[in-house]
């Protein structure tokens, strides 16, 4: 393989080592073109180095696209050890009859073979020894690969030696490579990512931007793709989209080295991009999901860039110059991804993301967590790659760390702190806050490795309002400014350096991650707009005097709708006061790792958001029947003010997060051993010599969606799904279990079993290898069991994988007419079409008013790699009537009793869906009493309310019979505005009439009044 040349020794050594010639070091290298024999190959190997169309027979220009592990030689007059050419013995030769013909071995191109053709991305790199694209050869196959085409223009040669051999697919087109007797043709596609293949694993940037050969790069996770922007003087404009591995979230790049390092976070590997070509030209594997770079040359010149393993709580070192080998791995907090290098000290400073830390468990736990169990950040010595120790106490969650421009002695750390000692946590309560860190990392100081200031960016004299989730660090290149990007605030923060006093902001678009400066411009990317935005550099004299631009960058497949829930789940505006967001709590839609004490739930366990569309009923106790239910919650935690169709938005977005692929199975989610005798235990019964699991935890996603006595005391519990498990401690409805393996203990114990040390770690295994194989739902519209669904609401299942063409036949749609325990079904008239991993139907004529529908689904579906549905599947929903207007808002609500002359006034948010579905609590109470919350629906200018309970001063009173409130849309602009019904209610033994009269307060959050 040939690359251009490097522009000095150190370029060459490193661009070499990294496979930009053939791979050496902790790879081997292998046989140079000219020792491999052409009649070794299949016969479709002379294809190599033509275009697609070229004939098979067609004169071979460059043989060094092919490999033979047994060759002999490759031209006439090539030599042998012996200094003599081959000979080739003919089939008449006394030396060939003396032969005895040996049995056909595996790798023998005559056997039987396989023949398959798998779509592929651009900028992917294929792993031989075990790959998800070719999980049919699973990770031991006896068998070299041979590269026997690819498209022109390709400069991707397979690199290293057999099991560990990889090819990078740098050009779209067909490429074709064999293995045995199998031979695979590789359709790599330039526009594979599209709305409708994409997955959603929800991965985050944590260093996005990189400045490298004069040019801005920005990584796009959601592209799968790395944008060049050029820069001249202040202006910029788009350069090539650099295709990559799955997920890019970080770049580390340096103009003396010629390529850019990029995190591929969706494909656990690091890739390389070279500047010149600005091709993925290698990637190498280096453990479960890399989400953080730091570049280190150290004193004596050597070349490594330290990876944040985020998904093994983990960093390694990977040496450049050695050919990727990883010369260290040390232990660290949890999720590890912020990094930063002291090179005077030698020191790698990293930030556990979701330390949780800063406090106590909740109201379970007892006392805070001592020091020795505060792992927020780790020193390593950069030279020996050992762990120094920890700084304890920084924050709950920490995104950002940089060392300090103006004291260079210190360190600071980016922070939000989770107060969830608060017993009934809602917007009021104030639970999170924000502030930077102040870290004395001073070997030789008293306080060397503490905290020593908490700067309070919220509430600080000279703050102007909540900073939520403040992220990346850096100074102005004057100094005289310290600017901190506020992802949940839609902002960067302008602070003096030296007092960490507020200085002023700058408005940005959604979620703004990474900073830089260059030709006299500020540079931020706003990642959830998908915009590089940039300002003149401000100052300390003239902050807001600043000229503003944006560019579009990446090519998001994100569907609209679930992008737009994706911008409200993030954005602390949504919340009552700006304090936080959803993410705060549901980082990256996993877990805090926190209990917080709930009124809907007591005191719980934060819950993970991937695949949760498939899991009905929700929270810990299962009191929401939907994800629209759990609206009304959000409206309680974080005080937002939403529509119904906002709320339906969220709800997509939610139902959209889908795990990756699990790092713990063999190629294509297949279960190891272990996994595969745990799968037995966990479905055999407690008395035929099993775990008994499967009793509670069957069906799609291994729930059973019940409410069952489960492991914790004195309360039932909704039957929580397994998938993705693996990442979402600590375990348990109360956080009790710390370790998978104490959780799946306990429970082994709960159901009765006899199960010894080896069943339970074969049990454990399955149970962390979930989801496997599984295909399974991650999303409906309509959502299963929903009510009042608008009978216009597009009908559409998600998968979590594309589908395997050919299966339109697996969906149905039908009419439920009858008593619906006992309903007969008619075919609904329309066509299903299958697209990537989405079905949808479109019906012939409008569905029915006020009609029960079930979605229906066999069990044979299967996915691109294998992966199988198993069981049916059904969603069965009904639709509604013709909501007249919609009750979205904030309103006082008196309920006046006639008999006393008095009663209570309440303020109650409420949301309606689309079609008419109405949910909501009550956000603030006087008089001392309290409704928990209420369901109902609109029907015309009709709100209809469900039975609910109003708690007071003498005790509960039911409204038994619900209320017909009469609504009334003064001002025309489709909001009711005040309302009015009667109800009657028994108490103490007396029935007693009940005026409500509804009184709008406020249009939901984004609504404009008339």
């Amino acid at each position: 393989m040939t690359r251009r040349p490097a522009r000095d020794a150190r370029v060459a050594a490193a661009l070499a080592s990294l496979g930009l010639l053939l791979l050496s070091g902790c790879y081997g290298s292998l046989p140079a073109a000219s020792d491999i024999a052409r009649a070794d190959l299949p016969d479709s190997a002379a294809d190599a180095e033509q275009a697609p169309d070229a004939p098979p027979d067609a004169e071979v220009a460059d043989t060094d696209a092919v490999s033979g592990p047994d060759a002999d030689v490759a031209s006439d007059g090539d030599a042998g050890l012996d200094g003599a050419a081959d000979t080739d013995l003919g089939p008449d030769s006394d030396a060939a009859a003396d032969l005895e013909v040996a049995p056909p071995g595996p790798c023998d191109k005559d056997q039987p073979g396989l023949t398959r053709t798998v779509v592929v991305p651009q900028g992917e790199t294929l792993f031989f020894d075990g790959d998800d694209y070719l999980a049919f050869w699973g990770a031991d196959h006896p068998c070299e690969v041979v590269l026997g085409k690819k498209p022109a223009g390709a400069q991707s040669q397979i690199e290293g030696t057999h099991p560990a051999q990889r090819l990078t697919l740098d050009r779209a087109g067909t490429w074709e490579i064999y293995r045995g007797p199998d031979t695979i043709v590789l359709d790599v596609s330039a526009d594979a990512l599209t709305p409708d293949t994409f997955l959603n694993y929800n991965y985050s940037p944590t260093s996005p931007l990189a400045l490298a050969g004069g040019d801005i790069w920005v990584a796009s996770p959601v592209s799968n793709a790395v944008q060049r922007v050029r820069v001249a003087g202040d202006t910029v404009e788009l350069g090539e989209l650099v295709p990559t591995g799955s997920w890019p979230t970080a770049l580390a790049a340096d103009d003396d080295l010629g390529f850019m390092v990029v995190a591929q976070t969706g494909r656990d590997t690091i890739g390389f991009i070279d500047l010149e070509t600005r091709r993925v030209f290698d990637a190498i594997r280096v453990g479960n999901e890399p989400a953080g770079l730091a570049l280190d040359t150290t004193p004596t010149g050597e070349l490594a860039v330290w990876v944040a393993l985020s998904g093994e709580d983990r960093v390694v070192r990977v040496e450049l110059d050695q050919g990727g080998a990883i010369s260290a791995s040390v232990d660290v907090g949890r999720d590890p991804r912020a990094m930063v290098l002291d090179a005077a000290q030698r020191k790698l400073f990293v930030a556990s993301l979701v330390s949780s830390n800063a406090h106590p468990r909740g109201p379970l736990q007892e006392a805070p967590l001592g020091p020795e169990d505060s792992q927020d950040i780790a020193i390593i010595d950069a030279d020996a790659g050992t762990l120094v120790g920890y700084v304890p106490d920084v924050g709950t969650i920490i995104r950002g760390i940089a060392l300090d421009p103006v004291h260079p002695k210190r360190l600071i750390a980016g922070v939000s702190h989770s107060d969830n000692t608060i017993m009934g946590v809602d917007a009021s309560k104030h639970p999170i806050s924000h502030g930077l860190a102040i870290i004395d990392i001073d070997p030789e100081s008293p306080t060397a490795w503490t905290v020593i200031q908490q700067v309070d960016l919220d509430h600080q004299e000279s703050s102007s309002g909540p900073a939520p989730s403040p992220f990346t660090i850096q100074a102005t290149p004057a100094g005289d400014l310290l600017l901190v990007t506020l992802s949940a605030g839609a902002a960067i923060l302008m602070l003096d350096p030296e007092t960490y006093a507020e200085v002023g902001r700058i408005p940005t678009g959604s979620d703004p991650r990474g900073l830089l400066t260059t030709g006299g411009r500020l540079y931020t990317y706003a990642w959830l707009d998908n915009q590089l935005e940039s300002w003149t550099i401000p100052t300390v004299h003239s902050p807001a005097d600043l000229a503003h631009s944006a560019l579009s960058v990446g090519a998001d497949p994100t569907p609209l709708e679930i992008k737009q829930g994706q911008r409200m789940f993030n954005d602390a505006s949504f919340s009552a006061r700006g304090e936080f967001s959803c993410n705060n709590c549901h980082i990256d839609a996993l877990t805090d790792g926190l209990v917080w004490d709930l009124l809907a739930d007591g005191p719980v366990n934060t819950i993970a958001f991937r695949n949760v569309g498939g899991t009905s009923p929700f929270l810990w106790g299962g009191q929401l029947p939907t994800l629209f239910d759990f609206s009304r919650e959000v409206l309680k935690l974080v005080g937002a003010e939403a529509s119904g169709s906002q709320m339906e938005l969220l709800t997509l977005y939610m139902q959209s997060v889908t795990a990756p692929p699990n790092p713990f199975t063999e190629p294509g989610g297949r279960l190891d051993a272990a996994g595969v005798a745990g799968r037995e235990l966990f479905q055999t019964p407690v008395e035929e010599g099993g775990g008994g699991c499967a009793e509670c935890h069957s069906g799609p996603l291994l729930t059973n969606r019940s409410l069952e006595d489960g492991k914790t005391e004195g309360v039932k519990t909704d039957v929580p799904s397994l998938y993705g498990a693996y990442d979402t401690g600590p375990w348990g409805r109360q956080g009790q279990w710390t370790t998978l393996e104490s959780m799946v203990a306990f429970a082994a114990d709960f159901t009765k079993s006899t199960l010894d040390d080896e069943e339970l770690a074969a049990l454990t295994a399955y149970v962390r290898e979930q989801p496997s194989e599984s295909l399974y739902l991650t999303s409906s519209t309509p959502l299963a069991d929903s009510a009042h669904v608008w009978y216009e609401t597009p009908i559409e299942l998600t998968f979590s994988d594309v589908l395997a063409p050919g299966q339109v036949d697996a969906f149905n749609f039908f009419r439920l007419d009858g008593d619906p325990d006992a309903s007969t079904q008619t075919l609904v008239p329309g066509a299903w079409t299958v697209s990537g991993r989405f079905a949808r139907f479109a019906p012939t004529e409008p569905l029915a008013l006020d009609t029960r529908y079930s979605i229906q689904v066999d069990g044979t579906l299967e996915g691109r790699f294998g992966s199988g549905l198993g069981l049916p599947l059904e969603i069965a929903y009904e639709t509604g009537g013709l909501p007249g207007l919609d009750v979205s808002g904030q309103w006082n609500v008196k309920l006046f009793v006639t008999q006393f002359g008095q009663g209570i006034t309440v303020t109650m948010a409420l949301i309606q869906s689309t079609g008419g579905q109405v949910t909501g609590v009550v956000v603030e109470n006087f008089n001392e009493a309290s409704i928990d919350h209420i369901e109902g629906v609109v029907d015309g200018d009709v709100l209809a309310l469900d039975p609910f309970i109003v708690n007071s001063q003498i005790g509960p009173f039911p409204v038994e019979n619900g209320v017909i409130i009469d609504m009334q849309d003064t001002d025309g602009d489709g909001f009711g505005d005040k309302g009015e019904g009667t109800t009657s209610v028994t108490a103490l033994g007396d029935t007693y009439d009940v005026v409500f009269t509804f009184t709008r307060k406020a249009l939901p959050q984004g609504v404009d009044a008339p």
